[in-house]
């Protein structure tokens, strides 16, 4: 056996190697793009929710004022009281 029949079979499992390693990049840079544009709808999904409960804080607020002054005294006199602990 001389090295010349070795060749074809190493180029070709170089060949295949290359192949399939393409093949797995490409299919990596697939799911990638495919999670990352998930992202972004969750992310944009959680956006709007946040603006939501944000505009109903704000309306509660606006509605009940004096009752929302209360509680925010009330709970910075409590948070005062526990940090003196």
């Amino acid at each position: 056996m001389d090295d010349s029949s070795k060749k074809p079979s190493l180029h070709n499992a170089k060949t295949h190697i290359e192949e399939a390693a393409s093949e797995i990049l490409e299919a990596g840079k697939k799911r990638a793009n495919e999670i990352y544009e998930e992202s972004i709808k969750k992310v944009t999904q959680a956006e709007v929710n946040i603006e939501e409960c944000a505009n109903k804080f704000i309306w509660k607020i606006k509605e009940n004022p004096l009752t929302s002054v209360l509680i925010a005294g009330g709970i910075g006199y409590l948070l005062a009281k526990i940090m003196k602990k």
